[in-house]
């Protein structure tokens, strides 16, 4: 078995594959006690933890043998909202997170409004690059798989992105959907402003190309990595989880598949395909962006 870590950015379809894959006896998912905090080294679950904390902390996990569970939640709660749960043994042992340090600066951020704004962007670059450094040790230390997840259609996730919270604003509404704080059938439809839309689809082009760039600089460095496809999750959850299950090198039988995929999700889909359903003047859209599709096949 291979453990894993999954690079995302919002709207890439990670938080209802992370729930599914825990639901799996040979996968543990690194997340909070209480079935929270499925982003367990970003700054909002973790808090300003520090690059050497962190560190510990990957070493506990991924270390191979029995993993000290209250000796990794000592150094995680220092300034973490809520403890890790317990993590499983023999099995294929990953979490999600996006690709940036859980603190911002190796200062308390208050701090800052003392430095000019050249000494904070020179801050910001050596403390990414040691962060990118201490991942890159640990992946090579312990033979981590990476899996980038990727949107290649970008006019669905850029408009993912623009409806937000249901009215344009930023936002996440299938975590309202969940929770019940909302229904499907209250989701209005927004007016898109296609000047808006094509900054937000061009930001999108941007993290696709840091990802191509990241991954190489993966490969140089002999990590194995693969890209995780949103379109594929949504259009045939079987294959795409078959297809993962054969890069972790873990065996799952037909049975438990089919029992894990029988399960009521928490999190579901909210947008059809057909943007028509949510989108006042979607002829407008779709004739100026439908060719926005970057393909990584």
């Amino acid at each position: 078995m291979r453990n894993f870590i999954i690079l995302f950015h919002e709207k890439t379809g990670t938080s209802p594959l992370v729930r599914q894959l825990d639901k799996f006896e040979s996968i543990s998912v690194i997340h909070h006690e209480r079935n929270l905090g499925f982003e367990p080294f970003d700054t909002h679950n973790c808090g300003y933890m520090s690059l050497g904390n962190l560190k510990k902390c990957l070493d506990i996990i991924f270390k191979p043998g029995k993993k000290n569970i209250e000796q990794l939640n000592r150094i995680y709660t220092k300034t973490a909202k809520r403890p890790l749960r317990s993590i499983g043994e023999n099995v294929s042992i990953g979490f999600k997170m996006r690709f940036a340090p859980p603190s911002p600066y190796p200062l308390h951020i208050e701090a800052l409004q003392f430095w000019n704004r050249l000494a904070q962007k020179y801050l910001r670059t050596y403390y990414f690059y040691s962060f990118k450094k201490i991942m890159f040790e640990i992946l090579k230390k312990y033979n981590i798989v990476v899996l980038i997840a990727v949107r290649q259609d970008l006019l669905r996730l850029g408009l993912s992105k623009y409806h937000g919270d249901g009215t344009g604003k930023p936002g996440h509404l299938q975590f309202k959907l969940a929770r019940g704080a909302i229904s499907k059938s209250e989701i209005g439809k927004i007016q898109v402003d296609c000047e808006r839309l094509e900054k937000i689809i061009s930001t999108c082009e941007d993290l696709h190309e840091k990802n191509r760039l990241l991954m190489e600089e993966f490969d140089q460095a002999g990590i194995e990595t693969h890209p995780i496809f949103y379109e594929e999750f949504v259009a045939d959850r079987r294959s795409y989880l078959e297809r993962l299950f054969r890069i972790l090198e873990v065996d799952i039988t037909n049975d438990e598949m089919s029992k894990v995929l029988g399960q009521e999700e928490y999190l579901k889909k909210v947008h059809s395909d057909d943007i028509s359903e949510f989108v006042v003047n979607h002829e407008e859209v779709t004739q100026r962006f439908a060719d926005r599709f970057i393909s990584w096949r």
